[in-house]
């Protein structure tokens, strides 16, 4: 049921992001296997750039915008278009989880084994 339903959302929001977008900044990529929109004209998920505004440490878009070089209207639509689209993104992420499970990425010597420290 739930795979059902995550469909109509996709299928819903689909039709937005296939043909040409409401966004100055943001674009869908051709031959992406990713759905949501990237930065125009650069290789940026507009979900890595809602990101850092985001978490423990977030950035103010200013910060974020000169980060990336970017323009602040820029960062500004990425935050409106992850907002509005998080149904999509997160079923993208269950996408991409289940893909490293299902190649056996989650496991050593591709993850590192517990108790491992980055010192």
């Amino acid at each position: 049921m739930r795979d059902s339903k995550a469909c109509a959302v996709l299928a819903g929001k689909m039709e937005l992001m296939a043909g040409h977008t409401p966004y100055k900044f943001l674009e869908q990529r051709p031959g992406s296997n990713y759905r949501q929109l990237f930065l125009r004209g650069r290789n940026l998920l507009a979900e890595v750039v809602y990101r850092a505004t985001m978490g423990p440490e977030p950035r103010t878009p200013d910060e974020v915008a000169q980060d990336y070089g970017i323009p602040r209207e820029a960062v500004d639509e990425a935050v409106d278009y992850c907002r509005r689209h998080a149904d999509v993104l997160q079923h993208e992420r269950e996408d991409v989880l289940t893909d490293i499970c299902q190649r056996g990425l989650d496991t050593p010597p591709c993850a590192p084994a517990e108790g491992v420290s980055g010192a």
